[in-house]
């Protein structure tokens, strides 16, 4: 885990410096086409970055939050994030932008953390390891640092998927009662883990297949009857998904269309990194349940976003990177980190 760590400081530390040297160049654009140009003061170009992480809606709404006694915010939001957001704020001076970066990274750490744990129990723990490391420097992976509420989605679906592997479901169930509150994705991922459920519980006795199964499904149903309505429209939700979208252009012929064109080029590429890592991950794992496991939750990704976002949201089906890291090894591997670098340098220029 130590070295997924350090590729996590140091590849965030790269995409700093590129995000300030970018910034400068914006602000001095009369010396264009010098090697090196005038460099402004640090604190105007880190004010300059922060107004762009200000930007995101979730340090507008904690904003919004922030002129509310904390008391009141559970009756305003039901969004896990934001109350762990809105507490943070307490020790920050109520700072809602230094706030949500901090619960944004620190829900990252653990999505990583959950991916090696889960990873490790699909592979072998070099394997996991790598499987991290092109999680940290994959293309699109900065914005989960940028104050994203994705990393708690990210984080609570690797979660459940690493604690029913390991039979712990009172913590599944409760990470599948936070993350109904918080995404619609939850009801996709509900029969993949009725399945698991099934498969490791079906031998065991009836007592404790009820216990067990209270603890699992009570939170998500607690949690869905208080966010009906964001749960009542679900499967308008669905056909419009990148998966249909997908369904309906193969039927159409125009597969070559639409999804490759110029505005979604990028999310049409990182679904086919995605895709081949799922289908890896089914070759070279060993039983049914991890062969199977990236493919669906790539399914299920799909099912509930658009495609329109899906460069962000794949991450959520990061374990299939573990499918990646399996199949490839020395030299070749070395190289797609190195382009994962590259293409992530440039993704920051594009933002700043």
């Amino acid at each position: 885990m130590w070295k997924i760590i350090l590729a996590f400081i140091s590849h965030r530390f790269l995409l700093c410096a590129v995000a300030l040297f970018t910034i400068n160049a914006k602000i001095t654009p009369q010396f264009a086409g010098r090697a090196l140009r005038p460099f402004q003061p640090k604190a105007i170009l880190v004010h300059k970055l922060m107004e762009r992480f200000a930007q995101g809606s979730e340090v507008r709404m904690l904003q919004t939050l922030n002129h509310q006694p904390v008391g009141k915010v559970l009756q305003l939001t039901q969004d896990p994030f934001l109350w762990i957001a809105r507490l943070v704020s307490l020790a920050v001076n109520d700072n809602a932008l230094y706030a949500v970066l901090i619960v944004s990274n620190l829900f990252l750490l653990l999505f990583l953390w959950e991916v090696n744990a889960l990873a490790s129990r699909m592979s072998l723990p070099e394997v996991a390891t790598d499987s991290g490391i092109l999680l940290v420097l994959w293309m699109t992976s900065y914005e989960l640092s940028l104050g994203s509420s994705l990393s708690l989605t990210c984080f609570l679906t690797t979660l459940l998927f690493r604690a029913a592997i390991d039979n712990q479901w009172i913590f599944t169930g409760a990470g599948l009662g936070l993350l109904a509150l918080h995404d619609r994705l939850a009801l996709g991922l509900l029969p993949l883990l009725l399945i698991m459920f099934w498969n490791f519980q079906r031998f065991e006795p009836a007592k404790e297949v009820m216990k067990k199964g209270a603890m699992f499904l009570l939170p998500v149903i607690i949690a869905i009857v208080l966010k009906w309505n964001f749960y009542k429209d679900i499967w308008l939700f669905v056909q419009g998904s990148a998966l249909l979208n997908l369904v309906d252009a193969f039927k159409s012929g125009d597969i070559t269309g639409w999804p490759f064109s110029q505005a979604n080029l990028g999310q049409t590429i990182s679904l086919i990194v995605f895709l081949v890592g799922a289908i890896a991950a089914a070759v070279v794992n060993s039983s049914f349940v991890l062969r199977g496991l990236p493919l669906l939750l790539l399914v299920m990704v799909l099912s509930f976003s658009s495609y329109n976002t899906l460069a962000s949201r794949l991450m959520i089906a990061g374990i299939c990177f573990e499918g990646i890291a399996a199949a490839v090894s020395g030299l070749f591997l070395r190289l797609i980190q190195l382009a994962l670098i590259i293409l992530s340098c440039y993704e920051i220029v594009s933002l700043f």
